[in-house]
């Protein structure tokens, strides 16, 4: 459709940019790896063709296709390998957004199953958010990128999440950003890849170390020690899995004293070393 007075729409100061844009639309090919380029925003990521590996974790990678939506928590560098050729909407966000003009997101809280211990968590794009999805495309396509459209646009899109999915479904797709502590939360996620030392990150909060560790058992159901080595080890596995910097390169990054020592890290870790990991993931991409 044609868009009148375009050279006024793309002058106007509140149009958005690339980073300013709530929406944003993403074609990716088939076995590319893609980073995160704007990681202080959370978003949901919705798949409207093909398929993505997300690394949230190196014990458990997630497959997620077509006509799903999954949540990407800010401060979290996740990287997605395409297994096939991706049309994506990305939709950015705060955490203290309404559902609804009755309904906050993080009034969800109340309706995690207290046995939940959610990383990743998919839904199904439902057919009103699919149309929702297709006519947001085409007007974005046609040049219509005013800020006011994009603020207007999302509190519709948050109105169908509210209509179309319980209140439980909803609470475990927003997991990764609810809870008493989401503050704390944002705090150590924000900060995490700089600080490795417990004492440290406690003085860095201003927290005794006693209080520090309680805060952080109550926020991620983990010790920070185990927390930290945990991300540590999934980072160090995504950089050897997916890309393709040296393994000297990641020993100095990851502060080992040599290669050899590096890849023995990996081997008790991951059952295998740096190089074997290596080969047998592009031998699974080439499948």
């Amino acid at each position: 459709m044609e868009l009148y007075y375009r050279s006024e729409h793309l002058s106007c100061s509140h149009y958005s940019t690339s980073h300013t844009s709530i929406f944003k639309l993403l074609d990716c090919e088939k076995g590319v790896v893609i980073s995160r380029k704007y990681i202080d925003e959370t978003f949901i990521v919705f798949i409207l063709k093909g398929k993505l590996s997300i690394n949230y974790d190196s014990e458990h990678p997630m497959d997620v296709g077509e006509g799903n939506a999954f949540l990407l928590p800010k401060n979290l560098d996740v990287k997605a390998f395409v297994l096939d050729t991706c049309s994506l909407v990305l939709c950015s966000f705060t955490s203290d957004l309404k559902l609804c003009s009755r309904f906050f997101i993080q009034e969800l809280n109340s309706f995690l199953p207290s046995s939940s211990d959610v990383h990743f968590y998919s839904i199904k794009i439902d057919d009103r958010i699919s149309a929702f999805l297709s006519s947001l495309i085409d007007v974005l396509n046609d040049g219509l990128g005013c800020k006011h459209f994009h603020l207007i646009k999302r509190e519709e899109l948050f109105l169908y999440f509210r209509a179309g999915y319980s209140k439980q479904d909803l609470a475990l797709f927003f997991s990764p950003i609810l809870g008493d502590n989401i503050d704390f939360k944002d705090f150590v996620l924000a900060n995490y890849k700089k600080i490795l030392d417990v004492k440290e990150f406690a003085g860095v909060a201003n927290m005794s170390l006693s209080t520090f560790n309680r805060r952080f058992k109550e926020t991620f159901n983990d010790t920070a020690k185990n927390w930290l080595m945990s991300r540590r080890a999934e980072s160090i596995y995504k950089d050897v899995v997916m890309s393709e910097i040296s393994f000297s390169e990641l020993a100095d990054k990851y502060s080992f004293s040599s290669s050899a020592y590096f890849s023995t890290y990996c081997k008790k870790t991951f059952g295998k070393t740096a190089l074997e990991l290596r080969k047998e993931k592009k031998l699974e991409r080439k499948v």
